[in-house]
């Protein structure tokens, strides 16, 4: 199992068993369409319009879900996204569909309904802003567009500032020449603005008028036909009628929620259609009879082309793609193998000449992830939590295999932290220490603590040359997966030329290496004095390798030997930065260790123990529940990274395109063919 072949397959049918072969094509998703190539006699169909009028149909279920949902919020519980979605079989689908149409007439009311409240809800609001502008007005019992009598000259409007009737008239009067007769009445007044009613002789009008303007009246923006009491009691009115009308059509959507399940299937069934229709514009048609081609899986193209002679009327070819042609990529794998797929799948598809990384990958990304997070606790809880997930609930979809991931993840970070004494932090002391008033620390193997291999707090530089050694071996699976690439594409001369110098220089780097960060491993290594001589040799016989096959395409004797130069440079450098990234196994390892310690300290301050005993619970959930979510956040991202950067980089091309199948691509119902 792992990257599968493809068939490129043209098939042949009459225009009458279209939509039947469509339809079964679409319910087996196992054949990718390809744009037709061009055949005399023959023409593309233009499905642009009939996929638009479908995508509105969508839209609105779509929409109407939405609607129902915000009225009447569907109850469920946390967990229901993980059992995957509701099966449907073929023939419960043909006949559910027999009522799209009904359904998507009730998605237009439920989005009728929605914009008359919108609008509604709009008109208040408008309404509202209309009653504000009135209130200041409601004592005046005039239109506030009346403008007096035949001898008498009415201004109705506002003034800026805090008046009264005689400030107001003060005010003016260093304007007027003093014979002027002038009432005024503040009809209301604010810190800010008075709103005032002034009556003048009309043979003073515009000298009123002036002094008005000059204290900076204005006249109203929206002036009254009648008294601004019947407008504000008329706006308060359509108020009370469109609150009226909203509460109707909530009430009709919340009734409609009945039909949440139909409206879910409306969804599933326009997208369907709309997939079906987009996938007719890559066919040819030409009088009777239409022609599609495209991929099929190599290990279920026989039992396609059974059913397709058994249920239609076909004729079909099945080829190998051209040599120059790029086939989508398609995975195959046993669980524990495919959980990784999604992560390779994010880096980037296979390309042609790539082999299927995921065998090689899954093992080094779960002892990877559980190097980092390395807390036996938090790894329990994340395999229990899975595992019901998994087992109890039984995730399907794309779901399942993020669940298999961080359940073979956790099941890793149990492994380290065992090895590593780490559960919780150091809870078994706190508890032992703290309150089983033990004086000594808890020393269950000899090692101190409760580690079946070290402490790597109490002795980091181990972890950090395990650390080196394991990245090592890492990258070395890279470079045999290239040797195995090469070989497999017939460049068998590649394979041993830039494979085999490799092993040998890096191998014969180790032990100066190790040297280096151990200074004592003359003492503490029988024989190291041979094992460090060997190293020297093989890391000579490396380096000559390198420097004799990395320029080995050049034409002159010069060439090669810059070009060798270069290539040991590239490889000394290029594995030191390799090997160095691989120190953020310590320092995640660590982090997470001693942040959980930390937490576990900080709930043992009291000296009380009742005291302590509260406070405790409360710390450890709290911290516990942060560093663990924090942690899995940077081991993930960091796990990616060895796999994308130093892993890939050792023999992946990539490039390929994901295999995307005519398929029932569905939200809220699984359809199945009927068995």
């Amino acid at each position: 199992m792992a990257k599968i072949n493809m068939k490129y397959i043209e098939i042949a049918a009459p225009v009458s068993e279209s939509k039947a072969l469509f339809d079964y094509l679409q319910m087996c998703s196992v054949m990718e369409l390809k744009e037709a190539e061009e055949v005399e006699g023959f023409e593309k169909i233009s499905t642009d319009s009939t996929v638009n009028k479908i995508s509105k149909y969508y839209d609105t279920a779509t929409s109407a879900l939405k609607i129902i949902d915000k009225y009447a919020p569907e109850k469920s519980s946390m967990l229901a996204g993980l059992k995957g979605l509701p099966e449907m079989t073929m023939s419960e689908y043909l006949a559910k569909s027999e009522t799209a149409d009904d359904v998507l007439a009730t998605c237009l009311d439920i989005c009728a309904d929605e914009k008359k409240i919108a609008e509604n809800k709009a008109a208040i609001a408008r309404n509202e802003a209309g009653r504000d502008a009135v209130e200041p007005w409601l004592p005046l019992d005039v239109s506030m567009k009346y403008q007096g009598t035949e001898t008498t000259q009415v201004y109705i409007g506002t003034v800026p500032g805090d008046y009264t009737a005689e400030s107001l008239i003060t005010a003016m009067v260093p304007f007027l020449d003093g014979e002027e007769r002038v009432e005024c009445e503040v009809v209301s007044h604010q810190k800010d603005r008075s709103c005032v009613f002034v009556v003048c002789h009309r043979e003073c009008s515009d000298i009123t008028l002036q002094a008005l303007r000059s204290l900076g009246f204005a006249y109203p923006a929206d002036p009254t036909k009648h008294p601004p009491k019947v407008r504000y009691e008329r706006l308060g009115s359509q108020n009370e009628k469109l609150k009226a009308e909203i509460e109707e059509a909530e009430a009709e959507i919340k009734s409609l929620a009945a039909q949440r399940e139909d409206i879910k299937f409306a969804v599933d069934y326009f997208a369907i259609r709309r997939s079906k229709y987009e996938a007719l514009d890559k066919i040819l048609t030409g009088g009777n009879v239409i022609i599609l081609t495209g991929y099929v899986p190599e290990n279920k193209a026989d039992k396609l082309v059974k059913n397709l002679e058994e249920k239609f009327t076909v004729a079909y070819t099945v080829t190998d793609p051209a040599e120059d042609e790029e086939a989508p990529v398609m995975f195959e794998n046993k669980p524990f193998v495919a959980a990784v797929e999604p992560i390779t799948a994010m880096y980037a598809m296979p390309g042609k000449k790539d082999i299927d990384p995921n065998p090689v990958m899954a093992a080094f990304y779960y002892l990877l992830f559980g190097i980092m997070l390395s807390d036996a606790g938090y790894g329990m809880l994340m395999a229990i939590g899975c595992g019901i997930a998994k087992f109890g609930l039984k995730v399907k979809g794309k779901m399942k295999k993020t669940v298999d991931m961080y359940f073979w993840c956790g099941l890793a970070t149990v492994f380290w932290g065992t090895l590593f004494g780490s559960w919780f932090g150091d809870l078994p002391n706190v508890i032992w220490q703290q309150f089983l008033d033990h004086p000594d620390p808890i020393n269950l193997f000899g090692k101190g603590g409760v580690a079946l291999w070290f402490e790597p707090v109490s002795d980091p530089m181990k972890l950090l040359i395990f650390s080196f050694l394991f990245g090592i071996i890492h990258l070395f699976a890279g470079v045999v997966l290239s040797f195995v690439t090469m070989w497999k594409n017939n460049n068998k001369i590649g394979a041993i030329c830039d494979c085999i110098p490799i092993f040998i220089l890096i191998i014969g780097v180790c032990p100066l290496g190790y040297g280096i960060l151990n200074s004592s491993a003359s003492e503490t290594i029988a024989g190291w004095a041979i094992i460090s001589k060997v190293g020297t040799y093989m890391l000579l016989a490396g380096a000559i390798l390198v420097v004799l096959t990395a320029g080995r395409d050049s034409k002159n004797i010069v060439g090669k030997l810059g070009l060798g130069l270069y290539g040991l440079y590239n490889a000394a450098s290029g594995w030191l930065g390799d090997i160095l990234s691989y120190s953020r196994l310590l320092a995640l390892g660590l982090c997470t260790g001693v942040i959980a310690s930390v937490v576990n300290t900080l709930g043992c301050i009291p000296s009380n123990k009742t005291v302590k005993l509260i406070l405790f619970v409360f710390v450890f959930i709290f911290g516990h529940v942060v560093n663990m979510a924090i942690n899995l956040i940077g081991t993930y991202v960091h796990t990616n990274r060895l796999q994308y950067v130093e892993f890939f980089g050792k023999f992946y091309e990539g490039g390929g395109k994901n295999f995307t199948p005519l398929a029932t691509n569905t939200k809220y119902f699984n359809v199945k063919e009927d068995k």
